[in-house]
């Protein structure tokens, strides 16, 4: 890291009272004690220049020293960037030295004890293109299953916002939506902190609007976030991403209607793997539990409304659970949202989402008194593009997590035993949907450059701001990682070749467009492919070859028969049967 001679001074530190109360630009810095260090946040365009500040002294403070010059109003840094760092010494009456960094990432402060259940803390929120720092109250908890342990260090957190008298408070951070529910995302499972960010990102653009969309425009079924750099009781703690929740809110379901105690919209969300939330087996309901069968509710909150209403889940689970074939195809429409439905099958193919078959999934329906089908959302996105969602055991980058395997085949995902998908990919006109929606968003979404774009951009701006080395810091070797080295480069360069291969697997096999004998999916049968499946009988390598397009003579075997009908094809002694074709 870059040290610019002596340099700055001071800071406001409310965690800290020892410190003096000194503001930079209207914003109060963010102290962390492991380093004696301290973050200000400034607009990104700052960054590469120079930089003057205001500077507001309290007065206990007697001097501050920059440069050889003493401080009053006003501080000039020579350079502002994610490397450069500032000494700063001044009299609160003792000297005082520590160190000043740079990041054009909002910088959320928090303070409290904080466990899994909701408790009152303080959270301070400076944002870089701010001359202020908001002052909030909230009731804070751990959130997520990873980060529940008391023995993990880097918590994922729910933040609702309160005013003085404590009543809800809602807030708009970076643009996104006026809410007083916010999530602070970890990324603690993940080698690279922000697959579920950019993930999130992936499925907004599949843009799968929901069945009730011309009714609420506004409807998403998907969250935005910030990554920001926080801090908890003067500490710091890396980088998150501050999101909005994914609530009844976001996706605009119906209100519960409080006059005549009507249930409307509703949401849960799957958070175990059950016989249920696999659609296998349909059990009595209990309306007066806050979790059923391996779902929890959504809305309406079950501290508000209580019993609650888990009809519309036990009906679509019988109905999948115990109709024919005949019926299912027919009548599971009515059921279920299926274009989302069949992007979301697209989705967690493409990203390899192991933990998100039947639980991590969120499930709305918009106004259960008039219809009660289904649509559904994504959540928990951090086990996915090659990451498991535990670093333990030798599963971080394990065999069955590469880009060459079929998602249903993983023993780590239920998506082989999800009694509903595995139904819908039987129904034609559904799988067709899927096929179609694979290849129009494989020009455009999943086109592997784009999909590596996302990354890359997301790391270079992360990289940028100095967040990645302080994160790296931080947390490499945390027994969170089990003891794991945190290699920014090397994950995202292990996660673009995971997705190159992953693409190129799906183009040649689980989305392959069935053409007999091109072997190589090159849209052309050559000699190329009668080599391809010699070498395939040969070594038992099964990564570049179409097996189905291999196999010509449909016997669901790829052998020397099917060599000799490709050759006796290619030289026009025979053609493949029509119904293969």
């Amino acid at each position: 890291m870059k040290h610019l001679a002596v340099a700055f001074v001071a800071f406001f530190l409310c965690f800290a009272t020892s410190f003096a109360q000194v503001s930079i630009d209207g914003k109060r810095l963010a102290y962390d004690k492991r380093t004696n260090s301290y973050l200000l946040t400034v607009p990104r365009s700052a960054y590469g220049g120079s930089l003057t500040l205001p500077v507001e002294i309290d007065d206990t403070v007697s001097w501050m020293i920059i440069g050889n010059k003493q401080v009053t109003t006003s501080v000039e840094f020579p350079l502002v960037d994610g490397e450069t760092s500032y000494r700063f010494y001044f009299a609160h009456p003792n000297v005082e030295m520590a160190i000043l960094r740079f990041t054009f990432h909002p910088i959320v402060c928090m303070t409290g004890d904080f466990n899994d259940e909701y408790s009152v803390g303080q959270v301070q929120i400076t944002e870089p293109d701010s001359s202020r720092t908001l002052n909030l109250s909230a009731r804070i908890k751990w959130a997520g299953g990873t980060t529940l342990y008391d023995w993990i260090e880097k918590h994922n957190y729910h933040i609702k916002f309160i005013d003085e008298y404590g009543e809800k408070l809602d807030m708009s951070f970076f643009g996104l939506r006026n809410d007083n529910h916010w999530r602070l995302d970890a990324g603690i499972v993940d080698m690279l902190r922000f697959r579920n960010k950019v993930a999130h990102g992936i499925w907004a653009d599949f843009d799968s609007k929901p069945y009730y969309a011309e009714s609420q425009p506004n409807a998403r079924n998907y969250s935005r976030g910030e990554h920001v750099e926080m801090f908890l009781n003067g500490e710091y703690m890396g980088f998150f991403d501050m999101a909005e929740f994914l609530d009844r809110k976001q996706m605009k379901l119906k209100k519960y209607d409080e006059a005549d105690s009507t249930f409307r919209g509703l949401m849960w969300k799957g958070k175990e793997v059950t016989r249920q939330t696999l659609f296998r087996k349909d059990s009595v309901v209990v309306d007066t539990v806050e979790r059923w069968c391996g779902f929890d509710i959504m809305y309406p909150d079950f501290d508000d409304v209580n019993p609650t209403n888990y009809s519309v889940l036990s009906q679509a689970i019988n109905f999948v659970e115990k109709s024919d074939d005949s019926s299912f195809a027919e009548h599971v429409g009515e059921y279920f949202d299926l274009p989302v439905l069949a992007d979301y099958y697209v989705f967690i193919q493409m990203l390899y989402a192991i933990d998100n078959s039947s639980k991590n999934i969120i499930w709305g329906c918009y106004n259960s008194a008039v219809d009660p089908k289904l649509t559904l959302s994504v959540w928990d996105l951090e086990a996915t593009v090659g990451q498991h969602w535990y670093d333990g055991k030798g599963y971080y980058h394990a065999q069955e997590i590469q880009p060459e395997n079929e998602l249903e085949k993983c023993r780590f995902t239920a998506l082989s035993r999800s009694r509903l998908f595995m139904r819908l990919k039987k129904v034609p006109l559904f799988w067709q949907r899927v096929m179609d929606r694979y290849w129009e968003l494989r020009n455009t979404v999943l086109d592997p450059d784009s999909l590596i774009a996302r990354y890359q951009n997301t790391y270079d701006v992360l990289n940028m701001s100095g967040a990645l080395e302080r994160e790296r810091a931080r947390w490499t070797g945390s027994p969170d990682l089990a003891n794991r080295e945190l290699d920014f480069q090397g994950e995202l360069d292990y996660l673009c070749d995971w997705i190159r291969r992953r693409v190129n697997y799906l183009d040649r096999h689980t989305f392959a467009i069935a053409f007999p004998g091109d072997a190589d999916c090159d849209g052309s049968v050559t000699i190329s492919d009668v080599t391809l499946i010699i070498d395939y009988l040969l070594s038992g390598d099964d990564s570049a070859i179409n097996l189905a397009n291999a196999d010509l003579n449909g016997d669901d075997c790829v052998n020397i028969l099917d060599v000799t009908q490709l050759i006796d094809l290619l030289l026009g002694i025979s053609t493949p049967d029509e119904d293969q074709i």
